[in-house]
Order: C-alpha cells, then structure tokens, then sequence
C-alpha cells in the first residue's frame, strides 16, 4: 500500500488484539444467534467453545496474561451461549 504510513510494534500488536477479538466476538454471536433459533445444540456450542480455546490452552500460551484475558473473555462469552433456555 503505497503511501501508508508503518506501524510499529505496539500497534501492530493492538491491531491484532483488536482483530483476534472481533473474530471471537462475531464467532460468539453467531454461535448465539444460531442456539436460539434451535440450529445449534449445547453439545454443539460446548464442542465450538472447546475448540477455541484449545490454541489458548497450550503450554508455550498459558502463562501469558494478554491469552488468559482472552480465554476468560471467551469463557464468559459461551456461558451465557450454553445456558439452559
């Protein structure tokens, strides 16, 4: 992209985070959207939430505290998405 500024590594970082949220977020509100239309089952939305957070889980990411503030963002997401009706 000619003309555009470069960013640094703080905004590059920001960016990314921002980005990795939006996606959760969009994931999660489709995820609810598709639970109270009867399109996606409990079992279903565990199964997505479960798969999310495995690349949070691994070793070489669980001592960082920017992934354990996603991993909790995304916990609290799903726990309203696989409530009981």
């Amino acid at each position: 992209m000619a003309g555009t500024p470069s960013l640094d590594l703080p905004q590059l970082f920001a960016a990314l985070e921002v980005s990795d949220i939006s996606a959760i977020n969009g994931i999660a509100s489709l995820a609810n959207i598709l639970r109270q239309r009867g399109l996606l089952t409990v079992s279903e939305a565990s199964a997505l939430h479960q798969s999310m957070s495995l690349p949070l889980s691994l070793p070489r990411h669980a001592d960082n505290l920017a992934v354990q503030e996603i991993q909790l963002h995304l916990d609290q997401l799903f726990a309203h998405i696989v409530a009981p009706d």
